[in-house]
């Protein structure tokens, strides 16, 4: 955990987060608390990245104000604070905190206590809530395949190549490491029949080969994953002869 200025981000007792600040507020009738508002509600977490919440609390008479967040369904996960900040400006309190895709989904409470000179504490709390954003999958195309040689006699071998590339960063590049089926569909047939298989190397390219059985076409068909979308290439016609 990181010191600041004029706070302090910690795990607190039930856990749940703690946030305390230490400045005087100006002198007030009555001591009292509230939380103005969460934002952003709902939180979005994308995977890998860090979303910031900010909650604002006013209080009068408080000398010290903490602010607990955790979810509503009692489970907690030690949260570590990226820079936390605190800002105090007479009887605004805003509190900052990171969240991350491991933080649990669901309704959350923020939970402010605000403590006066004599001791005394009044509590707040409101509702918010954590959403995990679905990630889209990247975009894929199976470019250069053939079938070689287009005609062939039965029981020789044909040979495909092709390569797999991947839409990143505004262009296309190869997809290293990935699985790709060849598929054949026989002259007046409607059906697609897995035949081989072949593994992607440097630059996405693959090579595989079967023997020879019937004129038809051939295809490459990349199945996906959770990180890349499926894709299929065109398809190549073979003419096999009997001799």
């Amino acid at each position: 955990m990181k010191r600041i200025a004029v706070g302090l981000l910690s795990a607190a007792v039930g856990s749940s987060l703690l946030l305390t600040a230490g400045t005087a507020s100006a002198e007030r009738t009555a001591l009292s608390v509230h939380i103005d508002n969460v934002a952003p509600n709902p939180v979005v977490v994308q995977e890998d990245r860090d979303t910031t919440v900010t909650v604002e609390v006013r209080t009068t008479e408080a000398t010290r104000v903490e602010l607990r967040l955790r979810p509503a369904s009692g489970q907690f996960r030690t949260q570590e604070a990226h820079q936390p900040k605190l800002v105090h400006d007479g009887d605004l309190w805003r509190f900052t905190a990171d969240f991350d895709d491991s933080d649990v989904e669901g309704r959350w409470l923020a939970i402010a206590d605000a403590y006066g000179k004599d001791g005394k504490k009044v509590t707040d709390q409101v509702n918010f809530s954590v959403e995990h954003e679905e990630q889209g999958k990247t975009e894929t195309r199976l470019t250069s395949f053939y079938a070689n040689p287009d005609s062939v006699r039965k029981g020789r071998w044909i040979t495909f190549t092709g390569r797999l590339q991947s839409h990143e960063d505004d262009s296309w590049q190869g997809l290293k490491d990935e699985e790709v089926g060849i598929y054949f569909r026989p002259r007046g047939s409607s059906g697609w029949k897995f035949v081989t298989s072949a593994d992607t190397g440097w630059r996405g390219k693959f090579q595989a080969r079967v023997r020879a059985s019937k004129s038809g076409e051939y295809r490459a068909v990349f199945e996906g994953n959770d990180e890349f979308e499926e894709s299929t290439s065109r398809s190549d016609w073979v003419r096999v002869s009997r001799w």
